[in-house]
């Protein structure tokens, strides 16, 4: 089984930058090192599903001292399912043996067959409770797990966003003294 980690990353990116435009709009355009720095990987990663994500016309990128990605729609607007099938390579959630399993076996002979059916319907029920999750209703879920209420006025939610940007930022000046 092979469930993309991409799709994880691709939704964590998305998340940022869907915060980015609804509550911070000054900095609308986010680049791939401070996605990476949250994400906790190399910006050459971050890259590449930006790509993916800017394929599927989820994203807009420009270049430049200002550059950056920023969202292509409303997060309102964009669904789970749609980050989904835009990172997924291979088509499948679940995938079957590397290998070719033994033929000449009961069970390897049959196995592939016996479980195509089960999965290919695992594989749409999760598409079927991505296509009903919003972005904005994971953005909405990350601001209420960090403590920031959603119910308030935006401007209220900016400026603790900012603050909250404010104190990471002054954390990592003290890390690096």
């Amino acid at each position: 089984m092979n469930i993309n980690s991409q799709f994880v990353v691709a939704t964590h990116i998305m998340a940022l930058l869907a915060g980015h435009k609804l509550y911070m709009p000054e900095y609308t355009y986010v680049n791939s090192e401070m996605i990476a720095e949250s994400v906790n990987t190399n910006p050459v990663v971050i890259r590449r599903i930006l790509s993916k994500l800017r394929d599927a016309d989820l994203v807009v990128s420009k270049s430049g001292p200002n550059g950056g990605s920023e969202i292509a729609r409303q997060p309102s607007k964009i669904k789970l399912s749609e980050i989904y099938e835009a990172v997924d390579d291979k088509g499948t959630l679940f995938h079957m043996h590397y290998g070719q399993p033994n033929r000449f076996c009961l069970i390897g002979g049959h196995i592939q067959e016996s479980l195509k059916e089960t999965l290919e319907n695992a594989e749409e029920s999760v598409k079927k409770v991505l296509s009903k999750k919003s972005l904005l209703q994971i953005a909405n879920d990350i601001l209420e797990r960090a403590g920031i209420d959603t119910v308030q006025p935006s401007e209220e939610i900016s400026k603790k966003l900012r603050l909250m940007k404010q104190d990471y930022e002054n954390s990592k000046l003290e890390l690096q003294t």
